[in-house]
């Protein structure tokens, strides 16, 4: 078989490897000999295997949450580079350290988070402009600027702990392991004050809309608004950066207009304002709402799998709090369970319960032998850390709608189970009575 195959066909960490690092739109970069040449298509999945392979190094641009930051240092002695990485509080527990391309010259990999949330492109490299000025390094990914992907050539690590990893495999999976960077600790940044919209908006299943109009440009005439706005915001559920949905859109109007369009041939700049305000407000109407991408909602929000909903049935006897507390502590575990031990903020876990209740969840499941706090669980504190003893299952078991996690437990298992096979869990975990009953009859309504 052929090795990019061979690498393709290992689909769990390829999958993995992808969903966490790999931007494919709107275009990349390889390198061969010692300049790097602009692809002007999708990446598809050759070039990544031949880039983990070590045959040629592909570079691609961020995404709007990226799931990986990289700190560049280029021309330092090691020393020094010791001590940027000190200043910034990182070390092999939440970072991993490899060599770059140049002598001298070395990449800090890491996980960002802002205040345990995803942060964006554009917040992560303004909480890191001031140190970055400051000590002549730069951060990636950057709006509009390609970055090389890990574990490609010339990439070997550095760290002790991880000097012995040969495959990208290994790495990728030490990398999971990684606690997250929150970049409030960077020092020299502006504060940001956090303004949230409480009300999530409901999204639309546009995406295949968008998708096809992408490829097929404008269908008929007086659409063309309407045509933009599913093109931006299936750019969004893609995590395409802003900046470059906004250029995306724009260039695909002028391109595949198909004559139905007047206004782009006779007011250009109209149209291009016009774009930028759909733009401005499909990204920053989600951004404030904490309503993230596809590939950002999996992988911060969690997923959870049809085994993992018959288990949590079995293991609390059907009974509905602790069905919706624990269904909540494995679903956003999942995307974490490489950790040693995942924090969970203890608002979570009200959430997921109350404040009376979550604490004697967690306990009936430390009798379980299913959930061990770690040994500095303090009562009070902000973030719990909490390890789970759970037969995972392969990533690509989740059950997704339109390709996002479903939120509610309640909305999960209908989209997993048909009410009769749903009853007949209930009553073969041991419920009572017309328990099965009702809870199915609570959860379809009039739709049984």
């Amino acid at each position: 078989m052929d090795t990019h195959k061979m690498v393709i066909t290992q689909m769990e960490p390829f999958r993995e490897y992808t969903d966490l690092f790999v931007q494919r739109i709107p275009h990349y970069a390889v390198k061969t000999g010692r300049s790097w040449t602009t692809k002007n298509k999708p990446l598809s999945d050759t070039p990544i295997a031949a880039h983990l392979l070590g045959k040629y190094a592909v570079a691609v641009l961020g995404k709007w949450y990226p799931e990986f930051s990289i700190i560049d240092i280029d021309d330092r002695p090691r020393g020094t580079v010791d001590e940027i990485r000190e200043r910034l509080e990182l070390n092999d527990k939440n970072s991993m350290l490899f060599t770059s391309e140049s002598a001298d010259s070395y990449h800090i990999l890491l996980r960002p988070e802002y205040k345990e949330k995803p942060p964006t492109v554009r917040l992560l490299n303004n909480a890191f402009r001031s140190f970055c000025d400051l000590h002549r390094v730069e951060v990636y990914p950057q709006p509009g600027h390609a970055v090389r992907l890990p574990f490609g050539p010339a990439q070997l690590p550095v760290d002790l702990e991880y000097s012995g990893l040969g495959s990208w495999q290994d790495k990728l999976y030490w990398f999971q392991k990684l606690n997250a960077f929150d970049i409030t600790s960077v020092k020299g940044q502006q504060f940001n004050f956090d303004f949230v919209l409480a009300q999530k908006p409901t999204l639309p299943v546009l995406t295949e809309d968008g998708q096809y109009l992408l490829e097929h440009g404008l269908q008929a005439p007086g659409s063309r608004h309407e045509a933009q706005f599913k093109v931006i915001y299936s750019l969004w559920r893609r995590n395409v950066p802003m900046d470059t949905a906004r250029d995306l859109t724009f260039n695909w109007i002028r391109r595949k207009h198909n004559g139905f369009s007047k206004d782009i041939i006779h007011y250009p700049g109209e149209v291009r304002k016009e774009i930028e305000r759909q733009t401005a407000h499909v990204y920053e109407k989600y951004e404030l709402t904490k309503t993230y991408p596809d590939s950002t909602h999996n992988l911060f929000n969690g997923f959870i799998t049809r085994p993992d909903l018959q288990e949590i049935v079995r293991i609390t006897g059907a009974s509905l709090p602790r069905m919706r507390f624990l269904f909540n502590l494995v679903k956003f575990y999942y995307p974490r369970r490489f950790r040693i031990h995942v924090g969970v903020h203890r608002d979570r876990l009200v959430e997921w319960a109350s404040n009376r209740t979550y604490g004697k969840y967690l306990d009936e499941l430390a009798e379980k032998q299913i959930a061990e706090r770690d040994s500095e669980w303090r009562r009070g504190r902000f973030s719990k850390a909490i390890r789970l003893t759970w037969p995972w299952k392969s990533s690509s078991e989740a059950v997704l709608y339109d390709g996002r996690s479903v939120d509610s437990l309640e909305g999960t298992i209908k989209a997993v189970f048909q009410p009769a096979d749903f009853r007949s869990l209930l009553e073969a975990s041991g419920a009572k009575s017309r328990w099965p009953y009702e809870l199915t009859h609570r959860i379809w309504r009039a739709s049984l």
